[in-house]
């Protein structure tokens, strides 16, 4: 684990090039400009999330990769940016996957899941 100093942190607009660097993008693409990037700019920028529903999703960006947190609602998108937070208490839902599904419905966090997507 590397720790990030606190003074690494910068907005989406600050961000130049996503190959220059690694990257952790908080919010999903309705939100952040870097996060819609990541995502190929979708039309719809809701598209495939859903209330109480998050995901961490890895993304190759040359020799760097980014790390999308982002949830329907800013509630799902705090849940999964704690499930980052707390990782050693997830890691092995994590183990050897580019991206996991965070869910729950408490403000509390206290129902919260991590598991591999499915595909439909």
């Amino acid at each position: 684990v590397q720790p990030i100093s606190v003074g690494t942190a910068m907005f989406a607009k600050d961000v130049g090039s996503l190959s220059a660097q690694n990257l952790i993008v908080v919010g999903g693409p309705c939100v952040n400009d870097v996060a819609a990037q990541l995502m190929g700019n979708p039309a719809d920028c809701t598209e495939g999330f859903e209330e109480g529903k998050a995901f961490i999703k890895l993304y190759e960006n040359g020799d760097k990769v980014a790390m999308l947190v982002a949830g329907a609602e800013a509630l799902d998108t705090r849940r999964a940016a704690r499930v980052v937070a707390n990782y050693g208490e997830y890691q092995s839902e994590f183990s050897g996957k580019e991206e996991v599904v965070v869910t729950g419905q408490s403000t509390s966090f206290t129902d919260t899941v991590v598991s591999t997507p499915t595909t439909e």
